[in-house]
């Protein structure tokens, strides 16, 4: 390993780190050193005058920490509750047979906003920010970044934080589908690590009863340790009774994860596979649970991953739960030089669980500005690439030549995640709707009519996706490329984006698309409801797979329906003669009509199943106040509160009235800050508006503030 070291040491003492952190993984430090070379970030990117800012924390702030004394603290909690995961169906899985007990880690950036830097935002004005579309296959998300501490943005060489919290938007997307979302600790920093380890007389750790906290109030599910510096042993003993008291203290369902890198008396070495040097992290010898998981430093080979097995077994350890062996997504990109065969040996069982680092990789090896939708195509379909290999198919994955060291971003190299993950869903209970926004928009739509022009970024409000991206055959099943599946930005129905089929057919052709695994019961009120703008000369049907038949595709036209919004129409069918049965996934089907059609374009804005009913309206938000305004000029940034409202699922806020009246954002809790309003007149009374909306999107009247 001594090329791959040396190049990594160089530049770590290039960006000023330093030989002692001379194996910290790589994109940290790029994220920061990037970070760190900018000045006036809000403005720079088109906020207002004091948006909601992430920072990090010390272990002296920490342990001192108090949402009331935390500036932005209400602004940033992750409301979304982490849904659960429906049970693996292996007859309607992309790859039959495949093994669904490994799991897989994602450590990975955030957003990576215009300079591919991590900012600290969780939403906001500007389209040019990644919004990862593919949580059905990591179990776990950690936002990889440091954070300057807080008043530190933008100095020129700003101190960083021991801890850097998740990004509030990514645990609300990563929540939504069933993934745990981690905070990241990351030493070393400049400070005294007697700080972090400082022990009560009663044997208690500060530190641990507040990272707990935090964790609690912030709204997401443990966090990464990433120990990487020589510490004094008796430090060291006192970071593993930490730790122990750690396992004991913390909330059912928290996750602790460590990184192959502290030994037990304090210093650095890579063991590179799970074994009796760094195993003492994760079980004491009497058996007790230290930390739930340990990520392996990527120097591995087919026998040390056995081993890593091997060894969890020996200690009565399920390796899939335990051992994340990790791989240099963002260093390697698709040329891998540890071949992910050896964790998922042919004609084998998987010997462990998988971890990545650097996944956001697929945005920032796109050069140029990302601010159009046409500019961030390519980083796009890199994303679908590294998610469902070279074809793009989840269902057709596996490398197609070997990795090429010489050109890391062709993909033909690369198997796919999902040629050893399989696909997960959240999609297990009624009502299940989606608009298939994803997160990012350059406008917004509500009800099919446009109520924003200006681009934003908030992956916290993105729909649950499709699982398969994409799964397209022709009439006959083969594969076939005449049709493509995208998300368009250019119309929506609910959100900033509505998926879209287009391409041709010939006469009489057809193309099935499936997008989503589930396990909804059906009973019989159960509707299907369809939100469509159907192209003349092609009719399009909603297929439904039912557990009991997987192998069979019942069809159901989707008639003309009835005025939506827009150009939106509305089609509602009734699913009674499936009652009692259960849905496993649910696609789509495209045909031509009499001639061929050149140029097709269907697109969806909204599916949902849900049993038929009436649904009452949620109560009016209450309470609502400005709590805040920051104001240069004509823009502001405007923070605002109010209490729950019942049956409310979420929150859409607006600004102005009659005419001029127009969307500022979306929110799943009961804070929010508009962080660049455009105060056309600066001396007029104007109203901020918050609706409560429930889950099938009946809304509630407005409350109303008065910006003065």
């Amino acid at each position: 390993m001594g090329d791959g070291r040396l190049g990594r040491r160089r530049f770590l003492q290039a960006t000023g780190i330093g030989a002692a952190a001379s194996f910290l993984p790589w994109t940290a430090v790029a994220a920061e050193a990037a970070a760190s070379s900018r000045s006036g970030s809000a403005k720079s990117t088109g906020f207002g005058p004091e948006p909601p800012l992430m920072h990090g924390y010390s272990a002296a702030e920490v342990k001192a920490w108090s949402p009331d004394s935390d500036t932005y603290a209400p602004y940033l909690r992750a409301r979304v509750p982490l849904a659960d995961r429906i049970p693996v169906f292996e007859p309607t899985q992309a790859r039959r047979g495949l093994d669904a007990r490994p799991k897989l880690m994602s450590l990975a950036n955030d957003y990576l906003q215009p300079g591919h830097v991590t900012e600290g935002y969780p939403y906001g004005p500007g389209f040019d920010a990644y919004a990862l579309r593919f949580w059905q296959y990591p179990d776990l998300y950690a936002s990889w970044h440091g954070l300057p501490l807080e008043g530190e943005h933008d100095a020129d060489e700003p101190a960083y934080g021991l801890l850097n919290l998740p990004n509030p938007g990514y645990t609300e997307a990563a929540h939504r589908n069933g993934v745990l979302s981690l905070g990241c600790w990351f030493w070393p920093r400049p400070e005294d690590f007697a700080e972090v380890v400082e022990q009560r007389d009663d044997g208690s750790f500060p530190m641990v009863d507040k990272l707990i906290e935090m964790a609690e109030y912030f709204g997401f599910d443990g966090y990464f340790i990433n120990q990487e510096a020589v510490i004094p042993s008796e430090q060291a003993g006192l970071l593993m009774d930490f730790f122990v008291y750690f396992a004991e203290r913390a909330p059912s369902g928290f996750h602790l994860q460590w990184y192959d890198s502290l030994t037990v008396d304090g210093q650095v070495s890579y063991q590179n596979e799970f074994n009796e040097v760094n195993s003492p992290w994760i079980v004491d010898e009497d058996g007790h649970r230290i930390c739930d998981s340990i990520f392996l430093n990527y120097w591995w080979n087919a026998e040390r991953v056995k081993r890593s097995r091997e060894h969890a077994l020996a200690l009565g350890l399920d390796p899939y739960e335990v051992v994340y062996t990790g791989q240099e997504i963002g260093l390697n990109r698709f040329a891998q030089p540890y071949d992910p065969r050896h964790i998922f040996p042919e004609d084998e069982e998987p010997r462990t669980s998988w971890a990545y680092l650097g996944a956001e990789m697929v945005w920032y090896t796109v050069d140029g500005d990302k601010d159009t939708v046409e500019a961030q195509a390519p980083a796009y379909e890199r994303e679908r690439h590294l998610w469902c290999g070279p074809l793009q198919d989840p269902s057709r994955t596996g490398r197609l030549a070997d990795p090429d060291p010489d050109d890391q971003h062709d993909p033909r190299g690369w198997d796919g995640t999902a040629h050893n993950i399989v696909e997960k869903s959240v999609i297990g209970a009624l009502p299940f709707t989606t608009s298939f926004c994803a997160g990012t928009g350059t406008r917004f739509f509500i009800d099919g009519e446009q109520v924003g022009d200006e681009p934003w970024f908030n992956i916290g409000i993105q729909d649950v996706l499709p699982t398969w991206q994409w799964w397209i055959r022709d009439g006959d099943g083969e594969p076939t490329d005449t049709i493509t599946v995208d998300y368009d930005y250019s119309t929506a129905y609910n959100g900033g984006s509505s998926l879209v089929l287009s391409g041709a057919l010939s006469a009489g052709d057809s193309t099935v698309v499936r997008l989503f695994k589930t396990a909804l019961p059906v009973g019989r009120t159960t509707m299907l409801d369809v939100v469509h703008d159907i192209a003349e000369g092609v009719e399009a049907e909603i297929g439904l797979i039912f557990e009991d038949e997987p192998e069979q595709w019942e069809w159901l036209g989707i008639d003309e329906g009835n005025e939506a919004g827009g150009t939106w129409r509305r089609s509602k069918r009734p699913l009674a003669r499936w009652s009692g049965r259960t849905i496993a996934a649910i696609g789509l089907a495209v045909r031509a009509v009499g001639d061929a059609v050149p140029e097709v374009a269907v697109r969806f804005g909204q599916l949902t199943i849900a049993d038929r009913g009436p649904v009452r309206p949620p109560a009016s938000p209450s309470g609502l106040v400005i709590d805040r305004i920051a104001r240069e000029a004509d823009l502001a940034s405007v923070y605002l509160q109010w209490e729950p409202a019942s049956r409310a699922a979420y929150y859409d806020l607006f600004h102005g009235e009659g005419s001029a009246r127009r969307w500022v954002g979306r929110t799943y809790g009961e804070a929010f800050c508009v962080s660049a309003l455009h105060l056309a007149d600066a001396d007029g009374r104007q109203p901020m508006e918050v609706e409560a909306v429930t889950a099938e999107g009946r809304r509630s009247a407005p409350a109303r503030a008065w910006l003065d």
